[in-house]
């Protein structure tokens, strides 16, 4: 399994309006005092309308606004503890990835060592019995891709030779989007699921591909999917992506903010793949 480090470049930065979240979370700051109360509220207002500026913001990578972003939500945490620990921090999102190779025998190995994987190895990647498996009538196409593994292994690598099979090879993907709040709880999960045949330097066919969530905190709502896409095959590279819609909501105050997960992984005839996406 590996680990992604993605706090700058996979910024949750969930643009929730300033509006609706002050006026569901507005009782969390109510105090004796009207005029503080007013003071608090006011405050309260100008944070979230400048998260909200820099969080809409922040896909354009300057360092500046991502830095002023995480001081207002730094600032949100200090002053107003119960609404932060609603708000999901882009620096608490944990990407991993687990994956295996299917050799034509029919036996689950390790793509680093080419040693066969055991029970609870292959239960952490194949898809749980309530993921959501990808439909033919909901998916899109997407144009052949032409891009070619830029570090494929040169011919006889002994990583390769160590999992190589007769014929094509099947490579199954498990992809994890954990979404903690501020305080470092988990709020939800994302996870995704995709197999692929390669052989020759290219993708030869899309296997199974599946979505679901876990995890989930009392107040996640997890609607359908938003979007389900995968490029043509055969080619020498090929992407899947997969999108979720998420409403967050409270007791109470009800529903205060939506979101929509997804993850995409390109995959290429040499059997690597590359990950990205993005919590909301």
């Amino acid at each position: 399994m590996r680990s992604l480090d993605r706090s700058r470049k996979l910024l949750v930065g969930t643009a929730v309006s300033a509006t609706a979240l002050l006026a569901t979370l507005t009782p969390a700051v109510a105090a004796d005092n009207p005029a503080q109360d007013a003071a608090k509220k006011a405050q309260l207002h100008a944070l979230l309308a400048a998260i909200d500026a820099t969080g809409s913001a922040l896909d354009s990578g300057q360092e500046s606004t991502i830095n002023r972003h995480y001081a207002l939500l730094d600032s949100l945490r200090k002053e107003f503890p119960e609404v932060a620990r609603k708000v999901s921090d882009p620096r608490k999102l944990e990407v991993t990835a687990t994956e295996a190779v299917v050799t034509e025998d029919g036996e689950v190995v390790s793509p680093e060592t080419g040693k066969p994987l055991g029970k609870d190895e292959l239960a952490a990647i194949e898809p749980p019995a309530d993921a959501k498996a990808s439909e033919s009538s909901e998916e899109q196409e997407t144009p052949e891709e032409t891009d070619v593994d830029p570090i494929a292994p040169a011919e006889g690598d002994a990583a390769v030779a160590a999992a190589s099979v007769r014929g094509g090879k099947w490579k199954m993907t498990h992809i994890t989007y954990t979404h903690r709040s501020y305080f470092g709880n988990t709020i939800f999960k994302y996870h995704t699921y995709a197999r692929f045949n390669y052989k020759g330097g290219k993708v030869r066919a899309w296997g199974k591909r599946y979505d679901n969530t876990s995890n989930e905190d009392s107040g996640v709502d997890v609607g359908g999917r938003m979007m389900n896409r995968k490029s043509k095959v055969p080619a020498s590279s090929a992407t899947s992506i997969m999108k979720r819609k998420v409403t967050f909501k409270i007791p109470v105050y009800g529903e205060y903010a939506t979101v929509y997960p997804w993850a995409k992984v390109k995959v290429y005839g040499s059997g690597r793949t590359k990950i990205a996406g993005t919590g909301a």
